[in-house]
């Protein structure tokens, strides 16, 4: 039986096309609708044949017992705003963006009677767009569910259910842990990797025909969309720049070991970061 009326994803890129496909496959509506921005993923949406999608934003959510905003974080208040007016009374809003407290505090110009709860699934990947969606996407994936307190409880155990079904693993947190710890996980390793790969394509040596895995490997997560991206770490500036700063004092310590010669300093360092790196694969395994 169908949870939801109508469910309706505003900005369906990756994630929110994948919102579509799991939501369809699974049943959890009567009917769907999507709407984005680019004309190409409209198109690739249709091709899906899953859900009414709309050149008009406020088409896309009019009637919607469950509205997903899957835009850029640094769009949903202008999403949330141009929804308002056009959304049922008593509509569940949650979107899917990586940064909570900036979302919590934008979600606030919703017309009263609309009740949004944060989320934030951790199913990115470096591949843009709703081409690459997928309804399995979110199977046994993390995501975050950021309720202030203020909310009526009914409406955060119905989007716990909604990420549940899925396939998603659930947790709730505050918006500003959130925050931290995605920087942590997310955030700062995307920075870093922007930065290595800058870095790396500007050495003396470096031939992009000689490069192999380790360099991939090292610097996959740097592929991704810039203007996505920029918004992000934006977003979350505070955090990022404490962790990129922490990357600063790492790379100087291991460049001074090695300025003055200092093998046993330079050994120590590796071993801190192979043990931590293998520590961060035992965690998966279990």
């Amino acid at each position: 039986m169908p949870t939801f009326n109508r469910i309706a994803v505003v900005g369906a890129g990756l994630i929110g096309g994948s919102i579509l496909l799991a939501a369809a496959q699974r049943g959890l509506a009567k009917s769907y609708a999507g709407w984005s921005r680019s004309e190409k993923a409209r198109e690739t949406l249709k091709n899906y044949q899953v859900a009414e999608i709309f050149e008009q934003l406020t088409d896309c959510v009019r009637g919607a017992d469950l509205i997903i905003v899957a835009t850029p974080v640094d769009r949903m208040r202008e999403v949330f705003a141009a929804i308002g007016p056009f959304l049922s009374p008593g509509a569940l809003v949650t979107d899917a963006g990586s940064v909570k407290a900036l979302v919590l505090s934008d979600a606030k110009v919703l017309p009263r009677g609309v009740h949004f709860v944060g989320a934030h699934p951790m199913a990115g990947s470096e591949k843009a767009g709703a081409a690459h969606a997928a309804a399995n996407l979110f199977q046994n994936r993390l995501c975050f569910i950021t309720p202030t307190g203020q909310e009526d409880p009914a409406a955060v155990k119905k989007i716990t259910l909604f990420w549940e079904a899925l396939g998603s693993t659930i947790s709730t947190i505050d918006a500003a842990k959130h925050d931290q710890i995605v920087a942590a996980i997310s955030h700062l390793p995307h920075a870093a990797a922007s930065a290595l790969m800058l870095a790396v394509q500007a050495a003396p040596g470096f031939q992009v025909q000689a490069a192999g895995q380790g360099l991939r490997d090292a610097t996959r997560i740097a592929a991704g969309e810039e203007h996505l991206w920029t918004g992000i770490l934006l977003a979350n500036a505070a955090h990022v720049i404490q962790g990129l700063k922490e990357v600063e004092r790492q790379t100087s310590a291991l460049r001074q070991a090695l300025e003055q010669g200092q093998a046993d300093k330079v050994c120590e360092i590796l071993a801190q970061a192979r043990l931590a790196r293998q520590s961060l694969d035992r965690s998966h395994e279990k």
